[in-house]
């Protein structure tokens, strides 16, 4: 039984780091653009889609490893269970960093909007 809870683990950890390498490079795109497109790229769609697969994926393996598995035989990884939590905690931060750097795009966004029409009125 044990190594099902190995493999369980290494499975989620794997997902959560395919899915952290894809809000890295979200991140890393939103910051190099200084203005927002009105329509997303097919290429921005594809890593939408990506993204919210792998979330979906690791919330059901993760659900499913902590139903089906009992402390005693969890306890017996803690090196991976110490991944797990590492990996969920950069994932918190690069989300974090993610959606701050999107807000200030928007906010540039909107005072550029603004700027625009106040000229549009003379």
């Amino acid at each position: 039984m044990a190594s099902n809870v190995k493999l369980a683990l290494e499975q989620i950890n794997e997902v959560s780091r395919r899915l952290l390498s894809h809000v890295l490079a979200a991140q890393n795109k939103i910051q190099k653009n200084t203005t927002i497109m009105d329509e997303p790229s097919n290429d921005e769609l594809i890593t939408n889609h990506d993204l919210s697969e792998l979330m979906t994926e690791r919330q059901n393996l993760i659900s499913c490893f902590f139903e089906q598995n009992i402390k005693a035989e969890i306890a017996l990884e803690p090196d991976l269970l110490n991944e797990m939590a590492s990996l969920d905690s950069e994932l918190s931060s690069a989300s974090i960093a993610c959606k701050k750097a999107l807000s200030e795009q928007v906010i540039r966004l909107k005072k550029g909007k603004k700027v625009t029409k106040s000229y549009q009125k003379y």
